[in-house]
């Protein structure tokens, strides 16, 4: 049977895009959902970010967050404290991370509560006052209705201890359910258990400031910046001073305080528009803290860019070290700083505010 005309002409027609393309998709690709990019991490990665988002999002709720994950675990993958202290009386929540390619099973979460069970039981660790599955895909609904039934969960545990538990749970011997660990087992809350839903999981981490590195997208615009306060602050010292002798080498004559300087106006007006660049600096600082995870040191590696980008003009000769401020000022306005990845955010005066920065840092001086 020979095939159909439209059978033929749907193998030579070109696919289409249904869809704009910006030039972001022709750099990258197709982005990858947050929810297929959660799937497709490693399992220790899913254990990390498991990890950031108990930190920076849940942060109020714990006084101490560390991963316990690996070989002698217990069972235990991140262990959030309510209430931290070095002896057995922490308070503490379980984070159970399963980077499984399906939703979780009875089978599996039987094993785990097993293991609760036998190691709570044997003192190794108190009893947590949560014990949460996350995973990328949750909680199956079988699952589901034993989490939402704590006591059809104990009743299904107690059912299939030995075909789940007995030789699983350790490899140094068989875990009986039996006598006194019965009793314990019976007497267990399962209440306690429960589920992270994994879209829940990416909404409050994107609340984070580790979703950007993990997930991408559009970075918020920044939040408007500092306005001078009108004494000047601790931070500002340094670079205040340094100025103050800028000024004073352009007219041979010594101005210790601000208020001196008023009566020039002309510089004063520049040491206000300083100022305020100092501070547009500082708040793309802040801005990154709470963007970009810790050890990024983004600002800090710009800084060092900065510095390359106008040490020569710094020492260069200048007839006097207000005019070293203006030209070298006027050269960092006009670096690029490509490697810089918020470098969409860059304001004007962010890296003139850097000059001052690093004479904050004793990087140089003016005079």
């Amino acid at each position: 049977m020979g095939k159909k005309e439209s059978d033929i002409l749907d193998a030579i027609i070109a696919p289409k895009v249904e869809r704009k393309l910006t030039n972001l998709d022709l750099l990258y690709g197709k982005a990858v959902e947050p929810i297929k990019r959660l799937e497709m991490i490693s399992e220790d990665d899913f254990e990390d970010l498991v990890r950031e988002w108990a930190i920076d999002y849940l942060g109020n709720k714990y006084e101490k967050v560390r991963r316990s994950s690996g070989a002698g675990d217990m069972g235990r993958d991140v262990v959030a404290y309510i209430k931290y202290t070095q002896d057995e009386g922490s308070e503490w929540d379980n984070y159970q991370c399963k980077h499984y390619d399906k939703p979780l099973t009875p089978q599996t979460a039987l094993l785990e509560i097993g293991k609760l069970c036998y190691y709570t039981f044997k003192g190794e660790f108190k009893v947590p006052k949560n014990y949460y599955f996350v995973s990328p895909k949750g909680a199956g609904p079988q699952l589901s209705k034993l989490i939402d039934s704590p006591k059809k969960f104990k009743e299904k545990l107690c059912k299939d201890w030995d075909k789940v538990c007995r030789k699983s749970i350790t490899t140094k011997e068989e875990v009986v359910l039996e006598e006194e660990f019965k009793k314990y087992v019976e007497e267990f809350d399962f209440s306690i258990i429960k589920d992270i839903d994994p879209q829940e999981l990416i909404e409050q981490h994107s609340q984070t400031r580790y979703h950007y590195y993990r997930f991408g997208g559009i970075v918020p615009s920044r939040p408007q910046s500092f306005t001078p306060p009108e004494s000047i602050e601790e931070i500002e010292v340094t670079y205040v001073k340094k100025l103050l002798e800028a000024y004073s080498s352009h007219h041979k004559i010594e101005l210790k305080t601000v208020n001196e300087l008023k009566n020039y106006v002309t510089e004063h007006n520049h040491f206000n528009r300083q100022r305020k660049c100092f501070y547009e600096a500082e708040s793309l600082r802040l801005f990154e803290r709470d963007i970009l995870p810790d050890g990024t040191n983004a600002f800090e590696d710009l800084k060092a860019e900065v510095h390359d980008g106008i040490i020569d003009e710094v020492e260069s000769f200048h007839v006097d070290g207000y005019a070293k401020v203006k030209e070298v000022c006027k050269i960092a306005r006009n670096l690029p700083v490509r490697n810089y990845p918020l470098e969409s955010k860059l304001k004007g005066n962010d890296l003139n505010g850097i000059c001052h920065h690093l004479v904050n840092d004793k990087m140089f001086s003016w005079v």
